[in-house]
Protein backbone atom coordinates (compact mmCIF):
# COMPACT_ATOMS: atom_id res chain seq x y z
CA UNK A 1 0.00 0.00 0.00
CA UNK A 2 1.09 3.06 -1.03
CA UNK A 3 1.94 6.01 1.53
CA UNK A 4 -0.12 9.13 1.13
CA UNK A 5 2.57 12.27 0.98
CA UNK A 6 0.77 14.97 3.59
CA UNK A 7 0.22 17.96 0.73
CA UNK A 8 -1.69 20.09 3.32
CA UNK A 9 1.24 21.25 5.26
CA UNK A 10 3.71 21.71 2.15
CA UNK A 11 1.07 24.49 1.32
CA UNK A 12 0.57 26.30 4.17
CA UNK A 13 4.59 26.98 4.16
CA UNK A 14 4.68 27.65 0.58
CA UNK A 15 2.09 30.98 1.30
CA UNK A 16 3.97 32.01 4.46
CA UNK A 17 7.28 32.25 2.89
CA UNK A 18 5.55 33.88 -0.18
CA UNK A 19 4.29 36.55 2.09
CA UNK A 20 7.69 36.94 3.84
CA UNK A 21 9.62 37.82 0.92
CA UNK A 22 6.66 40.02 -0.38
CA UNK A 23 7.06 42.12 2.38
CA UNK A 24 10.58 42.41 2.66
CA UNK A 25 10.54 43.33 -0.75
CA UNK A 26 7.91 45.87 -0.28
CA UNK A 27 9.45 47.75 2.40
CA UNK A 28 13.04 47.95 1.17
CA UNK A 29 12.90 48.34 -2.14
CA UNK A 30 14.29 45.75 -4.78
CA UNK A 31 17.84 46.70 -3.66
CA UNK A 32 17.68 46.26 -0.31
CA UNK A 33 15.24 43.22 -0.01
CA UNK A 34 18.32 40.36 -0.19
CA UNK A 35 20.43 42.45 1.85
CA UNK A 36 17.69 42.47 4.97
CA UNK A 37 16.62 39.48 4.64
CA UNK A 38 20.59 38.27 4.96
CA UNK A 39 20.65 40.61 8.19
CA UNK A 40 18.21 39.54 10.24
CA UNK A 41 19.91 41.60 13.72
CA UNK A 42 18.80 44.72 11.97
CA UNK A 43 15.59 43.80 11.46
CA UNK A 44 14.11 46.15 14.61
CA UNK A 45 15.75 49.16 12.81
CA UNK A 46 13.57 51.20 10.37
CA UNK A 47 15.67 52.42 7.43
CA UNK A 48 14.91 56.41 6.13
CA UNK A 49 13.72 55.91 2.44
CA UNK A 50 15.62 57.53 -0.18
CA UNK A 51 13.54 60.32 -1.10
CA UNK A 52 14.09 61.55 1.91
CA UNK A 53 17.93 61.31 2.34
CA UNK A 54 17.76 63.27 -0.79
CA UNK A 55 15.37 66.06 0.20
CA UNK A 56 17.62 66.54 3.37
CA UNK A 57 20.76 66.81 1.02
CA UNK A 58 19.72 69.34 -1.15
CA UNK A 59 18.29 71.31 1.92
CA UNK A 60 22.32 71.26 3.19
CA UNK A 61 23.62 72.43 0.69
CA UNK A 62 21.58 75.35 -0.12
CA UNK A 63 21.92 76.45 3.63
CA UNK A 64 25.76 76.32 3.52
CA UNK A 65 28.49 75.18 6.08
CA UNK A 66 27.27 75.17 9.54
CA UNK A 67 28.86 78.40 11.18
CA UNK A 68 32.06 78.09 13.58
CA UNK A 69 31.72 79.06 17.32
CA UNK A 70 34.27 80.99 18.15
CA UNK A 71 33.47 80.48 22.12
CA UNK A 72 31.57 78.15 24.12
CA UNK A 73 27.60 77.67 23.47
CA UNK A 74 25.72 80.05 25.23
CA UNK A 75 24.72 78.28 28.77
CA UNK A 76 21.30 76.95 28.50
CA UNK A 77 18.78 77.45 31.90
CA UNK A 78 19.28 79.78 34.50
CA UNK A 79 22.90 82.33 34.92
CA UNK A 80 23.19 84.92 36.98
CA UNK A 81 23.93 87.69 34.23
CA UNK A 82 22.24 90.25 35.21
CA UNK A 83 19.72 91.90 31.97
CA UNK A 84 20.42 94.92 30.74
CA UNK A 85 18.44 97.92 32.61
CA UNK A 86 15.55 98.90 30.29
CA UNK A 87 13.41 102.19 31.72
CA UNK A 88 9.56 101.42 31.85
CA UNK A 89 7.39 102.30 29.67
CA UNK A 90 6.24 106.43 30.24
CA UNK A 91 10.12 106.98 31.75
CA UNK A 92 11.02 110.93 31.21
CA UNK A 93 14.55 112.06 31.07
CA UNK A 94 15.43 114.17 34.41
CA UNK A 95 15.21 118.20 34.16
CA UNK A 96 19.02 118.91 32.84
CA UNK A 97 20.61 122.33 33.95
CA UNK A 98 22.63 124.02 31.11
CA UNK A 99 25.75 124.94 32.66
CA UNK A 100 29.48 125.65 30.64
CA UNK A 101 31.53 122.50 30.80
CA UNK A 102 35.17 122.51 30.48
CA UNK A 103 36.74 124.67 27.66
CA UNK A 104 33.08 126.35 26.91
CA UNK A 105 32.36 129.82 27.15
CA UNK A 106 29.29 131.79 28.14
CA UNK A 107 28.75 135.26 26.54
CA UNK A 108 25.40 137.16 27.66
CA UNK A 109 24.07 140.90 26.65
CA UNK A 110 21.46 142.19 29.85
CA UNK A 111 19.25 145.05 29.23
CA UNK A 112 18.51 146.63 32.69
CA UNK A 113 15.68 149.04 32.53
CA UNK A 114 17.17 150.98 35.16
CA UNK A 115 16.00 153.69 37.57
CA UNK A 116 18.68 155.71 38.56
CA UNK A 117 19.36 157.54 42.20
CA UNK A 118 22.00 158.83 44.18
CA UNK A 119 23.72 161.96 45.54
CA UNK A 120 27.13 163.59 45.87
CA UNK A 121 28.41 165.92 48.71
CA UNK A 122 31.73 167.35 47.77
CA UNK A 123 33.60 168.58 49.58
CA UNK A 124 32.25 166.74 52.27
CA UNK A 125 33.30 169.12 55.23
CA UNK A 126 33.05 173.11 54.15
CA UNK A 127 32.64 176.59 55.24
CA UNK A 128 29.03 176.46 53.69
CA UNK A 129 28.48 173.00 55.53
CA UNK A 130 29.03 174.35 58.47
CA UNK A 131 26.97 177.70 58.07
CA UNK A 132 24.18 175.99 56.81
CA UNK A 133 23.76 172.76 58.08
CA UNK A 134 23.87 172.85 61.88
CA UNK A 135 22.60 169.59 62.58
CA UNK A 136 21.32 168.67 60.02
CA UNK A 137 23.18 165.24 58.46
CA UNK A 138 24.43 165.30 54.65
CA UNK A 139 21.51 165.36 52.94
CA UNK A 140 20.43 169.58 53.89
CA UNK A 141 23.23 170.34 51.00
CA UNK A 142 24.20 167.26 49.24
CA UNK A 143 23.83 167.34 45.44
CA UNK A 144 20.92 164.72 44.05
CA UNK A 145 20.99 163.10 40.94
CA UNK A 146 17.79 163.89 40.37
CA UNK A 147 16.19 166.62 42.48
CA UNK A 148 19.18 169.14 41.94
CA UNK A 149 21.60 167.61 39.37
CA UNK A 150 18.33 167.74 37.36
CA UNK A 151 19.23 164.57 35.68
CA UNK A 152 17.22 161.88 34.16
CA UNK A 153 15.59 159.36 36.84
CA UNK A 154 15.17 156.17 34.34
CA UNK A 155 17.80 154.95 31.62
CA UNK A 156 17.87 151.23 29.91
CA UNK A 157 21.46 150.24 30.56
CA UNK A 158 23.23 147.51 29.06
CA UNK A 159 25.53 144.50 30.73
CA UNK A 160 27.94 142.89 28.83
CA UNK A 161 29.05 139.45 30.57
CA UNK A 162 31.35 136.88 29.33
CA UNK A 163 32.63 133.65 31.38
CA UNK A 164 34.71 130.67 30.52
CA UNK A 165 35.03 127.76 32.49
CA UNK A 166 38.83 126.47 32.38
CA UNK A 167 38.01 123.37 35.22
CA UNK A 168 35.09 121.15 35.77
CA UNK A 169 34.14 123.36 38.90
CA UNK A 170 36.42 126.92 38.51
CA UNK A 171 35.54 129.52 35.89
CA UNK A 172 36.51 133.02 35.51
CA UNK A 173 33.85 136.15 34.38
CA UNK A 174 33.53 139.50 33.46
CA UNK A 175 31.28 142.20 33.34
CA UNK A 176 30.69 145.81 32.96
CA UNK A 177 28.20 148.64 32.90
CA UNK A 178 28.60 151.90 30.77
CA UNK A 179 26.48 154.25 32.22
CA UNK A 180 26.47 158.23 30.78
CA UNK A 181 23.45 160.68 31.32
CA UNK A 182 23.20 164.38 31.21
CA UNK A 183 21.01 166.86 32.08
CA UNK A 184 19.81 170.52 32.96
CA UNK A 185 17.07 172.61 34.09
CA UNK A 186 16.19 175.05 36.88
CA UNK A 187 16.45 173.69 40.35
CA UNK A 188 13.54 174.10 42.81
CA UNK A 189 14.39 177.79 44.54
CA UNK A 190 15.03 176.30 48.05
CA UNK A 191 17.28 173.49 46.60
CA UNK A 192 20.63 174.69 47.72
CA UNK A 193 23.15 172.41 47.34
CA UNK A 194 27.22 172.53 47.61
CA UNK A 195 29.72 170.98 44.65
CA UNK A 196 33.15 171.57 44.61
CA UNK A 197 34.03 175.32 45.84
CA UNK A 198 30.38 176.71 44.66
CA UNK A 199 27.70 176.86 46.53
CA UNK A 200 24.68 176.58 44.12
CA UNK A 201 21.38 178.35 45.12
CA UNK A 202 17.86 177.67 43.64
CA UNK A 203 16.75 179.44 41.19
CA UNK A 204 19.68 178.67 38.47
CA UNK A 205 19.99 177.24 35.32
CA UNK A 206 22.63 174.30 35.56
CA UNK A 207 23.56 171.72 32.85
CA UNK A 208 25.27 168.15 34.42
CA UNK A 209 26.67 165.66 33.02
CA UNK A 210 27.44 161.89 34.84
CA UNK A 211 29.55 159.48 33.35
CA UNK A 212 29.51 155.66 35.34
CA UNK A 213 31.95 152.47 34.44
CA UNK A 214 30.96 149.52 37.13
CA UNK A 215 32.85 146.73 35.96
CA UNK A 216 33.37 143.00 37.73
CA UNK A 217 36.21 140.38 37.22
CA UNK A 218 36.04 137.41 39.72
CA UNK A 219 36.03 133.66 39.77
CA UNK A 220 33.75 131.26 40.70
CA UNK A 221 33.90 128.15 42.12
CA UNK A 222 30.61 125.72 41.92
CA UNK A 223 30.86 124.04 45.26
CA UNK A 224 27.75 122.11 44.34
CA UNK A 225 27.16 120.90 40.21
CA UNK A 226 24.27 118.16 39.91
CA UNK A 227 22.45 117.74 36.70
CA UNK A 228 19.63 119.91 37.89
CA UNK A 229 21.08 121.89 40.36
CA UNK A 230 24.12 124.32 40.97
CA UNK A 231 25.54 126.37 44.01
CA UNK A 232 28.55 128.65 43.42
CA UNK A 233 30.75 130.89 45.35
CA UNK A 234 32.78 133.64 43.94
CA UNK A 235 34.56 136.69 44.49
CA UNK A 236 35.31 139.61 42.72
CA UNK A 237 37.08 142.87 42.32
CA UNK A 238 34.93 145.88 41.78
CA UNK A 239 35.93 149.10 39.75
CA UNK A 240 33.61 151.84 39.46
CA UNK A 241 34.68 155.21 37.82
CA UNK A 242 32.82 158.18 38.16
CA UNK A 243 32.89 161.54 36.38
CA UNK A 244 30.38 164.39 37.32
CA UNK A 245 30.55 168.29 35.76
CA UNK A 246 28.18 170.43 36.98
CA UNK A 247 27.83 173.57 34.90
CA UNK A 248 26.02 177.16 35.76
CA UNK A 249 25.90 179.86 32.72
CA UNK A 250 23.83 182.03 34.42
CA UNK A 251 26.35 182.18 37.64
CA UNK A 252 29.36 183.03 35.19
CA UNK A 253 30.01 180.63 32.95
CA UNK A 254 32.24 178.33 35.57
CA UNK A 255 31.90 174.21 35.35
CA UNK A 256 33.32 171.95 38.58
CA UNK A 257 34.18 168.81 37.87
CA UNK A 258 34.44 165.48 40.17
CA UNK A 259 36.10 162.56 39.45
CA UNK A 260 36.63 159.60 41.53
CA UNK A 261 37.70 155.83 40.77
CA UNK A 262 37.02 153.00 43.43
CA UNK A 263 37.93 149.80 44.15
CA UNK A 264 36.65 147.14 45.93
CA UNK A 265 36.00 143.60 46.97
CA UNK A 266 32.85 141.31 46.51
CA UNK A 267 31.95 137.70 47.92
CA UNK A 268 28.42 136.48 47.03
CA UNK A 269 25.99 133.43 46.35
CA UNK A 270 24.71 132.33 42.79
CA UNK A 271 22.22 129.19 43.13
CA UNK A 272 20.66 127.79 39.93
CA UNK A 273 18.20 125.01 39.51
CA UNK A 274 15.79 123.26 36.71
CA UNK A 275 12.24 123.78 37.21
CA UNK A 276 10.80 121.78 34.30
CA UNK A 277 11.88 120.20 30.92
CA UNK A 278 9.47 120.93 27.57
CA UNK A 279 9.37 118.18 24.89
CA UNK A 280 11.79 120.04 22.32
CA UNK A 281 14.18 119.94 24.97
CA UNK A 282 14.44 123.17 26.50
CA UNK A 283 14.28 123.60 29.83
CA UNK A 284 13.15 126.41 32.74
CA UNK A 285 15.19 127.33 36.04
CA UNK A 286 15.81 129.90 38.60
CA UNK A 287 18.86 132.08 39.03
CA UNK A 288 19.47 133.61 42.11
CA UNK A 289 22.43 136.06 42.69
CA UNK A 290 23.68 137.88 45.74
CA UNK A 291 27.27 139.92 46.85
CA UNK A 292 28.47 141.88 48.93
CA UNK A 293 30.92 145.11 48.58
CA UNK A 294 33.43 146.16 50.95
CA UNK A 295 36.51 146.85 51.37
CA UNK A 296 38.47 151.16 50.73
CA UNK A 297 36.13 152.35 52.21
CA UNK A 298 33.07 151.19 50.00
CA UNK A 299 29.74 149.41 50.94
CA UNK A 300 27.14 148.04 48.60
CA UNK A 301 25.54 145.21 47.03
CA UNK A 302 24.55 143.24 44.04
CA UNK A 303 21.88 141.13 44.08
CA UNK A 304 19.87 139.41 40.98
CA UNK A 305 16.22 137.46 41.31
CA UNK A 306 15.45 135.81 37.39
CA UNK A 307 14.36 133.09 35.65
CA UNK A 308 15.66 131.44 32.50
CA UNK A 309 14.51 129.40 29.73
CA UNK A 310 17.57 127.52 27.64
CA UNK A 311 17.35 125.82 24.11
CA UNK A 312 20.10 123.33 23.33
CA UNK A 313 21.52 124.46 19.42
CA UNK A 314 22.81 121.89 17.69
CA UNK A 315 23.67 119.05 20.20
CA UNK A 316 27.64 119.02 21.59
CA UNK A 317 26.64 121.22 24.92
CA UNK A 318 26.09 124.64 23.05
CA UNK A 319 22.59 126.12 24.31
CA UNK A 320 20.94 129.77 23.90
CA UNK A 321 18.84 131.12 26.21
CA UNK A 322 16.62 133.99 27.57
CA UNK A 323 16.65 135.58 31.18
CA UNK A 324 14.28 138.36 32.55
CA UNK A 325 14.34 139.17 36.06
CA UNK A 326 14.92 142.05 38.49
CA UNK A 327 18.20 143.30 39.61
CA UNK A 328 19.96 146.28 42.62
CA UNK A 329 23.11 147.42 42.10
CA UNK A 330 24.12 149.80 44.95
CA UNK A 331 26.87 151.53 46.15
CA UNK A 332 28.33 153.99 48.80
CA UNK A 333 31.39 155.55 48.85
CA UNK A 334 32.65 157.28 52.40
CA UNK A 335 35.39 159.55 52.63
CA UNK A 336 36.73 162.83 54.40
CA UNK A 337 36.78 164.30 51.48
CA UNK A 338 33.35 163.50 49.76
CA UNK A 339 30.40 161.06 49.65
CA UNK A 340 29.50 159.56 47.17
CA UNK A 341 26.30 156.90 46.54
CA UNK A 342 24.93 155.77 43.40
CA UNK A 343 21.66 152.76 43.00
CA UNK A 344 20.61 151.11 40.08
CA UNK A 345 17.58 149.31 40.22
CA UNK A 346 15.07 147.67 37.91
CA UNK A 347 13.88 145.10 35.79
CA UNK A 348 15.87 143.31 32.99
CA UNK A 349 15.90 140.67 29.85
CA UNK A 350 18.89 138.87 29.11
CA UNK A 351 20.17 137.19 25.99
CA UNK A 352 22.98 134.37 26.22
CA UNK A 353 24.62 131.66 24.26
CA UNK A 354 26.79 128.81 25.51
CA UNK A 355 29.43 127.22 23.14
Amino acid sequence: MLRRIPSTPLVCLSIFLSIIFATASWAAGPDESLEILLKPNQAGVTPIPAAQKARARSTVARMGPAPVLLGPPPPCGITKVKPQFCPPMGFQAPCILPAPLPGQWEIGVQVLFARIGGKILWPRYSPYYWGWNWGQGDDFLAAGFSDRLMLPAHKTLVDFKVRYQFRPNWAVRYSIIPLELSGGGWPDYYSWFIFGNQLFTGGQPIQSKWQHTYQRLGLIYDAIRTCGMKVSVFADWVHADDRIDVNCTYCGFFTQTFSKGTDAAMVGLEVQRCMMKTRNGGTFSCDYKAGGIFLDDVEGYDVEVGGRYSIPLNGNGRWGYIKGGYRVVDLKKSQSEFLLKNQLEGGFVEFGFIF
